[in-house]
């Protein structure tokens, strides 16, 4: 019998709500209206995912924090720290495009990635590395954010298998346990935009993130 402790009672209650409330999943991937994110409103603060769909990632990624948020020419640059088997840290780049549409750049980082990637989860899953880190590279990406309770990434693939979720969506927050506003204002953002999914948490707020620069 799993113990509820009040540091997991928020994730618990949001995503029963989440899951009665927005459980039809889309026939065709739908992605809200992109706009250009103010990387300076940004950059000071670390924002960790705290809900995620059950999606091509999830095997894989767990818990993310994205952190130190930079300007570039084409978009902008952030520090991803991932927890699978280990923690890994490496930077991510964002080049925007029409429509607040958003790609990651391969050129930038898809050396670094795999490899991150394939440490992170102690070499067991390469073949669906490959197969998420096509669709991180392939993919429209849109990000929405209120810069105070939440940042909301949503990826639309564009090489899935049939069987698979269309569509990946990321709630992260301000702390490893956001509270009850921060989590109802992501589930706001998503229903005024129209969206729907099911959602579970993530691992994060189980991590110790003092005990980061022992583990990497």
């Amino acid at each position: 019998m799993m113990l509820v402790t009040m540091k997991m009672l928020p994730l618990l209650l949001i995503t029963l709500h989440l899951s009665l409330t927005l459980s039809v999943l889309c026939e065709e991937c739908k992605l809200p209206v992109g706009r250009e994110v103010d990387v300076k409103k940004l950059f000071k603060t670390s924002w960790y995912s705290g809900l995620q769909t059950d999606d091509f990632t999830s095997s894989i990624l767990t818990c993310v924090r994205f952190s130190n948020f930079t300007s570039t020419d084409s978009g902008f640059r952030v520090v991803s720290t991932e927890h699978g088997d280990r923690y890994v840290e490496f930077p991510i780049h964002f080049n925007i495009h029409k429509n607040g549409i958003y790609h990651q750049s391969k050129a930038n980082d898809e050396t670094t990635a795999h490899s991150e990637h394939t440490r992170e989860t102690n070499g067991k899953h390469n073949a669906a590395i490959s197969e998420m880190e096509k669709n991180f590279f392939t993919g429209n990406f849109v990000f929405l954010t209120d810069y105070k309770n939440y940042f909301a990434a949503f990826l639309c693939p564009t090489i899935i298998k049939s069987d698979e979720e269309l569509r990946m969506i990321w709630g992260f927050f301000p702390s490893s346990n956001p509270t009850l506003k921060q989590i109802a204002a992501f589930s706001n953002t998503l229903y005024d935009q129209e969206i729907s999914a099911t959602f579970h948490p993530s691992t994060c707020s189980e991590r110790d993130w003092n005990d980061l620069n022992k583990q990497k």
